[in-house]
């Protein structure tokens, strides 16, 4: 049978069962066909697209778990081209070098941008995948190679196909599999390969661990013009530098949100982050007020007392990280501004953190979900205090705030921006 027959039939199979049953099926390579169906399960809701089309063969499971998703392989695409028409070149007639291509989603996207694309991986598996797939999917732009990147294969490639721009996304697998999240422990190793590409004036977009420090990076690497963290779904899901060469200015630092039609982008200058002081609130909420807690991009960015400078909002405290917006006229131009980069809450009640207040909140709100910052107390741990059951409308935070510990009741809402 054919293999992509084969998955679309077996692919809501016990791929396990399916693997120890493999005599059934002599012509077929059923343990690759498991490891298709696995991927195309993680899939189905990250490249939709591709998940479409049953020719699609994606043959690691792994691969799946580790690639972009449309909308941060979209982001990286719409990246690639500013950063092009920055550089004084028109993005359809430019060359984009992917030097680790992996599934090849992040250089599917960068061809619908790109004149020209470089898919490199040196997994062989991959490359004839990828190989049969682009095709299938409208991409006749791409090239392929099969180079291990290190210090004596890239400037060899740099020179053969002259890119405008470089794209790397370093394997993050240490030995025996274990995740990394430095630099040095990737593969290929992106600090020692960066002077190549740059002092050939190219510019160099690396894809890093969403769990690295953005001020340790900005200081590894050479010239960065910005640094954005991606957030989808709900998480962190990479962190974007950009190196320009010949840069030295002051880095910018973008929180983003691709949950939407547009990418919603907030950026900040890393210097005015270092020198922001912030406003705190010396009171408690009050009934009406609104609550703002930063998402995954914009806490990752750090810059919580920029924001309360910028907006002139304040927050509750200096570790709660958590703003309050009192009520005024310029309530839209936040909202607007903020929209997609964190989760509104209108605030039903507040109270001093104690005894009284949590039995009170307690039997008021014996369904609603709860959360503890900046208090020597977990989120479970008062959740279970207060015998939450959860699954309610109502949040309860207790929280160390500038007004002191204080425990708040709010619901969430969505502003209305018109």
């Amino acid at each position: 049978m054919d293999l992509s027959a084969f998955i679309l039939e077996h692919e809501n199979d016990d791929t396990a069962a399916l693997v120890l049953a493999r005599d059934r099926w002599p012509e077929t390579d059923v343990a690759l066909a498991a490891e298709c169906i696995q991927a195309r399960r993680k899939l189905k809701s990250k490249v939709p697209g591709w998940y479409a089309d049953p020719r699609i063969i994606c043959p690691s499971a792994l691969s799946a778990e580790q690639c972009s998703s449309t909308a941060t392989a979209d982001y990286k695409a719409a990246l690639a081209a500013k950063i092009l028409r920055l550089a004084g070149k028109n993005p359809g007639e430019s060359r984009i070098a992917d030097l680790t291509g992996g599934l090849g989603v992040d250089a599917w996207s960068f061809s619908a941008v790109a004149g020209k694309v470089l898919y490199n991986e040196m997994n062989p598996l991959l490359v004839s995948a990828a190989k049969g797939n682009f095709p299938l999917l409208g991409r006749d732009n791409i090239s392929f190679s099969e180079l291990r990147i290190d210090a004596s294969s890239l400037p060899g490639l740099l020179d053969g196909f002259r890119p405008d721009l470089v794209y790397i996304d370093p394997a993050r697998r240490g030995e025996g599999g274990r995740k990394v999240f430095m630099p040095e422990d990737c593969t290929p190793d992106v600090l020692g390969l960066q002077d190549t590409i740059l002092e050939r004036g190219i510019p160099l977009m690396l894809k890093l661990s969403p769990m690295a420090d953005i001020s340790l990076m900005i200081r590894k690497f050479h010239n960065v013009k910005e640094l954005h963290a991606v957030q989808a779904d709900g998480e962190c899901k990479e962190l974007l530098l950009v190196l320009e060469p010949g840069f030295a200015g002051d880095p910018a630092v973008m929180a983003v949100d691709t949950g939407s039609t547009e990418p919603r982008v907030m950026g900040f200058d890393l210097s005015r982050m270092a020198s922001a002081k912030g406003r705190f609130m010396g009171s408690s909420p009050l009934p009406g007020q609104t609550l703002f807690e930063p998402g995954p991009a914009l806490s990752k960015c750090g810059a919580f007392n920029l924001v309360s400078d910028l907006l002139d909002i304040p927050l509750l405290g200096p570790d709660a990280h958590y703003y309050c917006i009192p009520g005024n006229d310029g309530d839209k131009e936040v909202f607007r501004t903020l929209e997609g980069l964190g989760k509104w809450y209108s605030v039903i009640d507040a109270a001093p953190f104690g005894n009284a207040s949590v039995k009170g909140f307690a039997s008021r709100w014996p369904d609603a979900e709860a959360t503890a910052r900046a208090l020597p107390l977990t989120s479970e741990a008062l959740r279970v205090k207060m015998k939450l059951r959860g699954g309610g409308l109502t949040h309860i935070f207790a929280l160390g705030t500038a007004a002191g510990r204080l425990l708040i009741a709010a619901e969430r809402y969505s502003p209305d921006l018109r």
